[in-house]
């Protein structure tokens, strides 16, 4: 069982990578000249984090699946931070290319940034008891 959960989330980790690329490009490429040196840092962070937590993804479900345990909250908890943190801050930075004139983004991505820490120490508790 353990293995069929570590490779759903290897084949998921695998699409985010793919997207920080495509995200990225689109950034240095596309946004460059349309957006304010601070969106455009907000913006990279917010994919900083996901490609981090991407192979975050990948490096937790190698360890679980050699130490034969798995812990979903991990995971959970990354994927959660992704949309809540990565998702906000993107989302935050372009959100005048989008049409929006809130920012109500930016006050989301604290709530990802503990999914993020919890799901380290998650990891971490499930780690050390193997």
């Amino acid at each position: 069982m353990i293995i069929v959960k570590v490779i759903r989330n290897f084949k998921i980790a695998g699409i985010l990578c793919a997207i920080y690329v495509t995200l990225g490009a689109f950034g240095a490429h596309g946004l460059k000249d349309k957006l304010s040196v601070l969106d455009l840092a907000t913006y990279e962070t917010g994919l900083r984090y996901l490609i981090i937590h991407a192979l975050g993804i990948i490096l937790v479900n190698t360890s679980y699946h050699q130490l034969a345990i798995y812990n979903s909250w991990t995971i959970r908890l990354f994927y959660a931070g992704i949309i809540l943190f990565s998702g906000s801050l993107i989302i935050h930075a372009i959100r005048h290319l989008l049409g929006f004139d809130i920012n109500v983004f930016a006050l989301i991505a604290p709530v990802g940034g503990l999914c993020f820490i919890a799901g380290w120490l998650v990891y971490f508790f499930s780690v050390r008891k193997a």
